[in-house]
């Protein structure tokens, strides 16, 4: 992938001749890279091409763009070009000392996951999968607004990137112009009334390839297809880092209000109608809002009812 990721034109023969394999061999490597979800097209006697340029992740690069008061809490930088699941990983790796401020990044997840066991599917290189581990010393239910927290930071990091529009939908799917255009997965660990651990997982489409089609369930969009150029996709994750670590490393003592406030700023569902799917049924209302827990508001026959989990669906009627 790394010799056709400048887009450009590279004939079979050239490749073949850097790798040391047949131009067979090459054309039967070219046809695999599909199940990555990448789209390569083949120009009769001139070779193969990306549909768009791809911008590897780089540790060091990455290391560079981070802020000096966040390398002194990130604890490991770990880069993947497949995994198969950076939350999973993280999951599978919580004993030990190191508590606070493990991230984890790969350029192809294998069995990326959403919420309500839903597949994140992102094609090799074209977005962003991130995931990062954290140690609480609080009980679990102290940790209500954190999603909303990490929604916040993540349009913060956006807007201070030009993109310009990008909202928030409950609990934790980023949206513009009501598309998908990135989420969040948090799992914990812990005892609730004692120690937890907190892996987030983020996932947010950069460049998907041209053309690209999947069976993705829901209208989605990507940052380029937002704003073109788009920026670096070690310096989109670099701020990323960042703003995720301090929001970590302070959240202890961030007034729950505060964070709520800010969210509301963010909400792009507030006032439409909308569907609420539960694990045993669906409510139709109209999005109120959030409480001052981060619990979800809606009217329902005219009578406001809290909801502490389920998934909003716009498509109302069914």
């Amino acid at each position: 992938m790394r010799l056709i990721a400048d887009g450009e034109l590279h004939s079979g023969e050239a490749l073949g001749n850097t790798l040391g394999i047949s131009r067979t061999a090459i054309w039967k490597i070219i046809n695999s890279l599909s199940h990555y979800g990448v789209t390569i097209a083949a120009v009769k006697g001139k070779g193969y091409r990306l549909s768009r340029p791809m911008e590897f992740l780089d540790r060091e690069i990455l290391l560079s763009g981070i802020s000096s008061s966040t390398k002194k809490i990130l604890n490991k930088l770990e880069l993947f070009e497949e995994i198969e699941s950076t939350n999973q990983y993280l999951l599978e790796n919580l004993q030990g000392s190191d508590k606070h401020g493990n991230v984890v990044l790969a350029e192809y997840q294998t069995h990326g996951r959403g919420r309500r066991d839903s597949t994140w599917i992102s094609p090799f290189g074209s977005g962003l999968c991130l995931s990062a581990r954290w140690h609480f010393e609080q009980p679990l239910d102290s940790l209500a607004c954190l999603s909303l927290a990490v929604g916040s930071a993540v349009i913060r990091v956006l807007e201070k990137m030009g993109f310009e529009g990008i909202g928030l939908k409950w609990p934790n799917d980023i949206f513009f112009q009501n598309r998908k255009l990135g989420g969040l997965l948090i799992e914990t660990r812990g005892e609730t009334a004692g120690p937890c651990d907190v892996v987030i997982g983020m996932g947010l489409n950069i460049a998907f390839p041209v053309d690209f089609e999947a069976n993705i369930n829901q209208p989605w969009i990507d940052l380029v297809s937002i704003k073109d150029p788009v920026p670096s996709r070690n310096v989109i994750a670099a701020e990323l880092i960042s703003e995720l670590m301090l929001l970590l490393d302070a959240y202890a003592e961030t007034d729950a209000r505060d964070i709520i406030n800010e969210w509301q700023k963010y909400d792009c569902m507030r006032g439409k109608l909308a569907k609420l799917i539960l694990p045993d049924k669906n409510i139709t209302g109209q999005v109120v809002g959030v409480d001052n827990d981060g619990a979800l508001l809606m009217s329902v026959n005219d009578n406001v009812r809290k909801f502490t989990a389920g998934e909003i669906s716009l498509r109302a009627e069914s």
